[in-house]
């Protein structure tokens, strides 16, 4: 089976999404999209899906049109998606988040489900997949990537010849997205196409059969695999090379003065026993699984979840509580792992969001001229591409809504700067512009904790590197010359 989508048009009121663009997805193939935020990957995906509606365009099977106009069309032409977003209902058993919408197949008369045969059905979906899952677990017990295994039991509950990934590891640790990528190679070597969305490369190189390079909507290449190179495919996705730069140089300044000492540090069911010391200038990584103390770290140094044990000090003010309020006010600023759901208000305009924190006042009321000052030189600062800061933060790329998110914290002029997975769910140019953007702001001085779940940026932007794992910190390397990404597996699983 061949699947060809051509001349594919599609509008967001002025907003070109995609322009005449094409892709092609064969049997047994991995066909990766890429490209930057706003280059229209997604919505190709999502329009041979049936969710976006096309403005024009004609889509193909086996060289005969198909006519898609919602998410039913589709299904029934052998086409399934599974979203960036989790769909997952915690509050239902696993079976029923599979068969979700065909519930009625399984009820009984007079009885309700019939849990021998939809527990049976959802068992078969999962073992052919081979994803270790067992029908009667409660859901709460999976992590994250286990989640994402069931939503694609659920796209191929219906049976499809063609599956569309829209981003499907954005979320995941390491151990989930190699459990991920796993299943997702049984199921090309079942001969189904596979239409692949990632904004990390090292899973596009691992998966891909072919790779399709979009930029501001258009189609603008389509290589092979083995055809593919660092230099071609980034020249491909944003008009220049990034080369070997994706990650700034490290400072060969070394400073001792500690800015921040931790001891003992505690959160219940979430940490324990943690200590360490943040230097002046330095980026101090934090690594490991989900839920193995990193988040606990950060949001207990912000005041985001109490301290239930330990003392922090920063300036000399030794403290055993905290609220994000008075965080603010010793200038610790954070920037939260889910920037539309923490970090944003996305209806609010790109202006109000980066002054939230920190909007100049006179007297009681705002003051409009210094807010606007402070705006246009954090837009400048950091790089928030826009046309008007006036505009809602919804109309942004996601690296640029995460640039709102960090000019808002440099709004509050920290001296210590918590991030939370800074680049996730963002594209190589943006990566580039932001890595470089703290770089920049530790050579200028600011102390930054940045936990991140993304080896590569973990080894390539930290001067230390803090290990969690099971709650407890389980190595420090106290420095970063030469680390592989073996020397840090072995202290996170």
């Amino acid at each position: 089976m061949i699947l060809k989508a051509k001349d594919i048009r599609k509008t967001f009121g002025p907003t070109i999404a995609l322009d005449n663009a094409q892709v092609e997805l064969k049997d047994g193939e991995v066909n990766a999209l890429v490209g930057e935020n706003g280059a229209g990957k997604s919505t190709i995906l999502k329009a041979i899906a049936g969710v976006h509606s096309m403005d024009s365009g004609e889509i193909t099977i086996d060289g005969q049109k198909v006519d898609i106009h919602n998410t039913n069309d589709a299904i029934a032409n052998g086409i399934s998606i599974v979203f960036q977003e989790s769909t997952i209902n915690p509050f239902i058993t696993i079976a029923e988040n599979i068969f979700i919408d065909r519930l009625y197949q399984y009820k009984k008369f007079g009885r309700g489900i019939d849990w021998k045969k939809i527990n049976k059905d959802a068992q078969e979906i999962l073992d052919s997949m081979e994803s270790g899952i067992d029908v009667k677990t409660d859901i709460h017990a999976l992590n994250l990537g286990q989640w994402k295994l069931i939503e694609v039991a659920r796209a191929l509950s219906y049976n499809p010849k063609i599956l569309l990934l829209d981003e499907s590891t954005a979320f995941l640790n390491h151990n989930e997205t190699v459990s991920f990528i796993s299943s997702v190679k049984k199921l090309r070597e079942r001969g189904m196409a596979i239409g692949f969305v990632s904004h990390h490369m090292q899973e596009i190189y691992e998966l891909a059969d072919r790779i399709t390079v979009m930029r501001d909507g258009k189609f603008i290449v389509e290589m092979l695999r083995e055809e593919v190179t660092q230099e071609r495919l980034e020249a491909a996705m944003v008009g220049r090379n990034i080369g070997d730069k994706l990650y700034p140089e490290k400072s060969k300044n070394k400073n001792t003065e500690t800015i921040l000492k931790v001891e003992h540090l505690t959160v219940e069911n979430q940490l324990t026993d943690a200590s360490f010391e943040l230097k002046k200038g330095e980026i101090l990584g934090i690594g490991g699984l989900k839920q193995s103390g990193g988040d606990a770290i950060v949001d207990a140094i912000y005041g985001a979840v109490p301290m239930d044990g330990g003392s922090i000090t920063m300036d000399g003010d030794t403290y055993t509580s905290t609220t994000p309020i008075q965080s603010l006010n010793r200038k610790i600023a954070l920037l939260p792992g889910e920037r539309t759901l923490e970090g944003l208000i996305v209806n609010f305009s790109i202006a109000d969001n980066i002054v939230m924190s920190a909007g100049p006042k006179k007297g009681v009321l705002r003051d409009k001229k210094q807010e606007k000052e402070l705006v246009d030189q954090y837009v400048k600062e950091v790089m928030i591409k826009t046309k008007n800061p006036n505009n809602p933060a919804s109309s942004l790329s996601g690296g640029n809504m995460q640039k709102v998110v960090i000019g808002k914290c440099l709004a509050t002029n920290p001296k210590v700067l918590l991030l939370n997975n800074p680049t996730r769910g963002i594209d190589i140019s943006a990566r580039q512009e932001i890595y470089s953007l703290i770089r920049g702001l530790a050579n200028e001085g600011m102390s930054i904790i940045m936990l991140t779940e993304d080896l590569l940026e973990l080894l390539g932007m930290s001067d230390r590197i803090l290990i969690t794992r099971n709650k407890e910190i389980s190595k420090i390397f106290d420095e970063n010359n030469g680390l592989t990404e073996e020397d840090v597996i072995s202290y996170i699983v």
